[in-house]
C-alpha cells in the first residue's frame, strides 16, 4: 500500500510538472508572437514615415520649381488682407459706401487707365490696378490722412502717398478730355442745345453755362511771408482757388484750380486761356432777338466778374428798382446750379473739404481728379445719397438755405466789379424788361 501511494504521488508531480512546462512553453510562444507584431508593426510605421518623408519633400521640390522666388527688402510682412475683403466680401450697398462709387463705375474706370497703372516689379508682388484705384478712392472719399490710410491698408506711408498722386495724374490726363472737355459745346447745335437745356430746367434765357468758384484748404505754403499773404484769403485760412463752369445738368464744362486763394475772380477768369478764346471767336454768332437788342450765349456769374455782352451778372447799384431785384432774383437762381454741383462735389470727395496736409500742385492734381469723377458718376448715372449732398441738411429732405449752403463750401465772395460796355448793359436791360414782362403777363415770351 505505501508504494502504491508513493507512485501516485510520483504521477501527480509529473503532471505538475508537464502542465507548468505546457503553460510556460505557451506563454513564451505568445510573448515571442506579440514582440514579433510589434516589430513588425514598428517597421511598418517607419517604412510610412520614411515614404512621408520622401513625397513631402518631392512636392516641395515641384512648388518650388514652379513658384517665382520674389526678393524683398522688407523685415515685416505686410497685411494686405484689406483689398482683399473690400473686393472680394464687401456687398455693393457698402463697397459704395467704402470708395464713394458704385462697382459698376469702378470697372469703368479701371477699364480706361488699368493699363496704365499696372507695374512689374522684381523686388517683391507688384500692387494691383485695382488696389491702387481703391487706395486713391479712399483718400479722395473719405480725405483721411495718409498715415491712417497706410495703418489700414498695410502699405508704407510713402507708398500710399505716391499712389495716390500717382493715380490723379492718370485720372486727369486720361479721363479730362472724355469726362469734362467732351460736354464744351463745340458747334452751333451743341450751343443751341445747352441753352435749351438751361432755359428749360434754370428759366434763364440764352444762358449755357454758371460760372463760380470756391476755395480748396491748403496747408500754409513755403515761401516766407510774402506766400503766406498770397495764399491766405479773406476768409483767414490758406487756399488755392476752383473756378469751373457748370451746365444745367450739374455737369462740369470747363475747369482751372491753382490761382492763389487771396486773387479776385476777375483776375484769375482774365488769365485762363478761356478768356482768351471766346474773345478770339469760341462763341457761334448766334443769339436771341430781345426788344431791338440780339442777345448772344451767355455764361452767367456773380457781381465779382466784368459784364461784357457774353457774361451776365446782376445789377449792383445802391437802389434797385423792382424790375432790376426780379432779374438779380433770376440770375441767382439759374447760378444755383453752380453750388449743386459744388455740393455734389465736395460732398462725395471729402478730400476738398479739409485742410491737405500735401502740397498745393498736388492739391490742384487732386482736385481735378475730383472733377473728372464727378463727371464720370453722371455719365453712369452713379447718384450720390442725399446725406451726402452738402446742399441739402443732414437728413437728405430739405436744401440748405443758400447763404449757409455757400458759407459750407467755401464759396467765393469777391468785391464787386464795375467794369462794363454799354452794349453788355443794353444786353442786360433787354433782359431785364423782359423777365419782368414775364411776370407781369405770366407768358413766357
Amino acid at each position: 500500500m505505501a508504494d502504491k501511494g508513493t507512485c501516485n504521488e510520483h504521477v501527480s508531480r509529473l503532471r505538475g510538472l508537464f502542465l507548468a512546462n505546457t503553460i510556460r512553453a505557451v506563454r513564451k510562444r505568445r510573448l515571442l508572437m506579440q514582440t514579433t507584431m510589434h516589430n513588425l508593426l514598428a517597421r511598418r510605421r517607419r517604412l510610412l514615415y520614411v515614404c512621408s518623408l520622401v513625397m513631402l519633400l518631392l512636392s516641395q521640390r515641384n512648388v518650388k520649381a514652379r513658384v517665382r522666388r520674389l526678393r524683398s527688402c522688407r523685415r515685416l510682412i505686410r497685411n494686405e488682407g484689406w483689398w482683399s475683403k473690400v473686393w472680394n466680401t464687401y456687398s455693393d450697398a457698402r463697397f459704395k459706401k467704402t470708395l464713394r462709387v458704385s462697382r459698376a463705375t469702378f470697372h469703368f474706370i479701371l477699364s480706361r487707365v488699368g493699363h496704365v497703372l499696372q507695374r512689374q516689379t522684381v523686388t517683391e508682388e507688384p500692387i494691383s490696378p485695382e488696389e491702387r484705384l481703391g487706395i486713391c478712392l479712399y483718400r479722395l472719399g473719405r480725405g483721411d490722412y495718409y498715415y491712417t490710410i497706410a495703418e489700414m491698408v498695410g502699405r508704407g506711408v510713402a507708398t500710399v502717398s505716391s499712389i495716390v498722386q500717382e493715380v490723379c495724374s492718370v485720372l486727369v490726363e486720361y479721363l479730362w478730355t472724355e469726362s469734362i472737355s467732351s460736354n464744351m459745346p463745340k458747334s452751333r447745335e451743341d450751343f443751341e442745345e445747352k441753352i435749351l437745356d438751361m432755359e428749360k430746367l434754370w428759366q434763364f434765357p440764352c444762358c449755357w453755362v454758371a460760372l463760380d468758384g470756391c476755395h480748396i484748404p491748403i496747408k500754409c505754403p513755403p515761401g516766407g511771408l510774402e506766400a503766406c499773404k498770397e495764399y491766405h484769403n479773406f476768409k483767414n485760412f490758406y487756399s488755392v482757388v476752383l473756378m469751373a463752369m457748370v451746365d444745367s445738368n450739374y455737369r462740369f464744362v470747363w475747369g482751372s484750380c491753382g490761382y492763389p486763394g487771396n486773387s479776385h475772380d476777375a483776375i484769375i477768369f482774365k488769365s485762363t486761356n478761356l478768356w482768351n478764346s471766346i474773345h478770339d471767336g469760341l462763341l457761334p454768332s448766334i443769339g436771341k432777338s430781345v426788344g431791338e437788342v440780339n442777345v448772344p450765349p451767355l455764361i452767367i456769374a456773380d457781381s465779382a466778374f466784368p459784364l461784357r455782352t457774353w457774361l451776365m451778372k446782376p445789377y449792383t447799384n445802391a437802389v434797385l428798382s423792382p424790375q432790376q431785384r426780379y432779374f438779380n432774383y433770376r440770375l441767382s437762381r439759374a447760378r444755383m446750379v453752380t453750388e449743386g454741383a459744388y455740393g455734389q462735389l465736395k460732398g462725395r470727395w471729402r478730400v476738398l473739404l479739409r485742410k491737405n496736409e500735401s502740397d498745393k500742385e498736388h492739391v490742384r492734381t487732386a482736385t481735378l481728379a475730383c472733377m473728372v469723377l464727378h463727371n464720370v458718376c453722371l455719365l453712369q448715372a452713379d447718384s450720390i445719397p442725399r446725406k451726402l449732398d452738402l446742399s441739402f441738411g443732414p437728413d437728405g429732405k430739405e436744401r440748405r438755405d443758400r447763404d449757409v449752403i455757400r458759407k459750407l463750401l467755401l464759396m467765393r465772395e469777391c468785391k464787386s466789379v464795375h467794369e462794363a460796355s454799354g452794349e453788355a448793359t443794353r444786353v442786360r436791360d433787354a433782359l431785364c424788361r423782359k423777365l419782368w414782362v414775364e411776370k407781369e403777363t405770366g407768358r413766357v415770351s
